[in-house]
């Protein structure tokens, strides 16, 4: 990793923030205005489980938004893909209005599985963004499924199937696409892996909302730093190897089956200055709750931490603890 993003992060890092600094290390600025010139600026808003909103010059665009927190355990409190789902659109709904910036641009999913793609039907059809063009970008597993939740026909139009290598450019930012992997379970199997290779019945159950391909984005704004969101835990590294983001959000749930994680990702990525941890809290608990953040597993953020001191021990990277809705300015980390 180059000497210049570290000595900037050792300067860039003021007071204010809305999130906490693993290791001592001063929080983060706060966000700047929504008036900023484009690409001055860039925020991001951890929305629970794996999802995030990044937003910059009063524009937005979101990753794996699952707002409605559904029961998911079975006995044992393992994933049980028989549960039904239970969409909450009021939750839905009162994020969306009261915690977001406004209507995004652009939506990002990672995969199938319903704590990643369960409320983006929803979000697509919501009247007040109707005179907002939105594009998706997924997998084509992802767009059939898509599709049979009922995402509405004008909004399919804008669903882009993306693979592995694609590198779009939008305006004032581009998104790379990259390959990535699901985490495994301790047995080692997989929660509801397959594909769809065309519009299946309208999904029912958590199991019924598979998995397909796993992707990672990154975002790279003009004049600003590049984030790659990665929505799971695990990593094919020789596809992000040379990546080199600003910011790196590193999926922690369980991932004791996988080798060497998040060890090999953070060397593929050359120690990227900053760090956030997600796919860390209960999955459950309402995004109003005021206990919400207690659900965040410590011991989830202490992995990175030490993982991210093993790959920079000359201390070049901070590992960020966020919370749930509050927004992080992260502009000065380029």
């Amino acid at each position: 990793m180059g000497q210049s993003r570290r000595s900037v992060l050792q300067g860039a890092l003021g007071a204010g923030a809305a999130g906490l600094l693993v290791g001592g290390a001063a929080p983060l600025p706060a966000a700047h205005s929504r008036r900023a010139q484009k690409g001055s600026s860039l925020g991001l808003r951890w929305l629970g489980v794996a999802g995030w909103e990044l937003s910059f010059a009063g524009r937005s665009v979101l990753f794996d938004p699952y707002l409605s927190r559904m029961p998911y355990a079975g006995e044992g409190g393992a994933l049980d893909p028989a549960l039904p789902l239970r969409l909450d659109p009021e939750a839905v709904e009162h994020v969306a209005e009261k915690g977001l910036t406004g209507a995004p641009e652009l939506i990002l999913i990672s995969h199938g599985h319903f704590d990643h793609l369960a409320d983006v039907p929803h979000l697509l059809g919501r009247p007040a963004w109707a005179d907002r063009r939105v594009r998706t970008l997924c997998d084509t597993t992802s767009r059939h499924l898509l599709a049979a939740m009922g995402t509405p026909a004008h909004r399919m139009a804008d669903v882009v199937a993306v693979n592995g290598g694609d590198h779009l450019q939008f305006d004032g930012y581009s998104v790379e696409v990259f390959r990535s992997l699901h985490s495994r379970q301790e047995d080692y199997s997989s929660f509801a892996a397959g594909t769809r290779g065309a519009v299946p019945a309208r999904p029912r159950t958590l199991g019924d909302l598979v998995e397909g391909q796993t992707l990672a984005f990154q975002v790279s704004v003009e004049g600003g730093p590049s984030v790659l969101l990665t929505g799971t835990s695990n990593v094919a590294e020789r596809e992000i190897a040379g990546a080199r983001p600003d910011v790196a959000v590193i999926g922690m749930s369980g991932h004791a089956a996988v080798h060497g994680y998040p060890d090999r990702l953070l060397d593929a990525l050359g120690a990227p200055p900053v760090l956030l941890p997600c796919h860390h809290d209960d999955m459950v608990t309402p995004l109003g709750d005021s206990g919400i953040s207690r659900t965040a597993s410590p011991d989830a953020v202490t992995a990175l931490a030490r993982a991210a001191g093993r790959s920079a021990p000359d201390g070049g990277t901070r590992v960020l603890e966020p919370r749930h809705l509050e927004l992080l300015d992260v502009t000065g980390v380029r």
